[in-house]
């Protein structure tokens, strides 16, 4: 049953639809399969390429508009999602909300972009223009997104929908950084301990080192908080009775800003280390351009345009499967469908606004081609 009375809306909330009912939670490689076959189904009356990998049992998908892994425009969306109620699998309509699993992390995305690159196929064939989906950003994304960046699909945009805030263009995410420590030492009584050493408090001394590299961490706020942070956890201690602890891990995460690579941050915190031993768990690198870069800025006032209310510029706390993708010489920007609390069972997409975001992302790569074009014209 038709929700709006605009055909394109209906078309893309009931794209959404179909693909909130596939349970496609980790580990469901059937509902992945369906997913595939639905998505080869939307493509199947175009001239969209569609290319199929599988990296350890994750599938992933990437559709082009021509026989090339460098397209000049790629989207970039997952499939997967985090479990939930069986209700939330059921798609349902309040308001001016689409309720369900997936709407706003990130199925409302996926949907639009599939109808738009199919749309822009269609009415600008020599507009050269991709899209990536996988099947495990939600669980790090190393056989879905990692995968493919190792493959060389390279763009000159990279358009992530998989943002943290409404209305607003990202230009920035944060580098990651997780791994554990560990101490052993030969033990003592509590009331000798000068014949032994604490694995415990050898530990606390290493991270205290540690967090001396980083001289604002508490000072990010929700609306400032582009400072690196970090958060220990998952802390153990060994002893035997009556005895000072022998054994002690912690794992600690970094959510760094600065200019240097996982790999430089990693020796850095790795030389400040007297006792402990460190493994590497989980990296990748931050994503950044410059508040005022041309795609930008461009893009925030194709959202202004199309949303007439105020779209911000900012960087994001989290993360993405963009990150893949940084440091590869494209321009990378991210934005959100308009929504609230993914991960929950009232995870919702706002309904109005999927016109303003389709006809924003439209004109963004739109008028891209065509300055693109006269600045080639300029240099000949």
């Amino acid at each position: 049953m038709n929700q709006t009375n605009n055909v394109l809306v209906n078309q893309i909330l009931k794209t959404t639809e179909d693909l909130i009912k596939l349970r496609t939670i980790d580990g469901a490689f059937d509902e992945f399969e369906k997913s595939i076959q639905y998505c080869e189904n939307f493509f199947a009356d175009s001239n969209i390429i569609i290319k199929k990998y599988n990296y350890s049992g994750y599938p992933a998908l990437v559709f082009l508009s021509s026989e090339t892994s460098n397209p000049t425009f790629l989207l970039q969306g997952h499939l997967d999602v985090v479990d939930g109620l069986d209700s939330q699998f059921e798609p349902q309509y309040k308001d001016e909300y689409l309720y369900g699993r997936g709407s706003v992390d990130m199925k409302g995305f996926d949907s639009l972009a599939m109808h738009l690159i199919k749309d822009i196929h269609k009415s600008y064939p020599e507009i050269s223009i991709g899209l990536m989906l996988t099947f495990d950003e939600e669980i790090g994304g190393s056989n879905g997104a990692a995968r493919l960046a190792e493959e060389n699909y390279l763009c000159d945009i990279l358009i992530n929908g998989d943002g943290g805030y409404n209305y607003a263009v990202i230009n920035a995410e944060k580098g990651i950084l997780k791994f554990k420590l560990k101490v052993e030492s030969i033990s003592t009584r509590h009331t000798y301990p000068w014949n032994g050493q604490n694995a415990f408090d050898l530990l606390v001394e290493d991270y205290f080192q540690i967090m001396s590299l980083f001289k604002n961490h508490d000072i990010a706020t929700d609306l400032d908080n582009w400072y690196t942070t970090y958060s220990s956890y998952d802390i153990t201690v060994e002893n035997e009775p009556l005895l000072a602890p022998h054994y002690a891990e912690m794992k600690i995460n970094i959510y760094f800003t600065e200019d240097i690579s996982s790999e430089t941050l990693y020796l850095k915190i790795k030389n400040v280390l007297k006792y402990s031993i460190i493994e590497k768990l989980m990296y990748s690198e931050r994503v950044f351009l410059e508040p005022n870069n041309e795609q930008i800025t461009q893009l925030q006032q194709k959202m202004k345009q199309h949303f007439n209310l105020p779209i911000v510029i900012r960087a994001e706390n989290g993360s993405s499967d963009a990150r893949f993708f940084a440091n590869k010489g494209n321009s990378i920007v991210i934005v959100k469908m308009v929504g609230e609390d993914h991960h929950t069972p009232i995870e919702r997409l706002h309904i109005p606004s999927i016109v303003p975001m389709y006809n924003s992302l439209k004109d963004f790569i739109i008028e891209n081609v065509k300055h693109s074009y006269l600045s080639t014209i300029e240099r000949t």
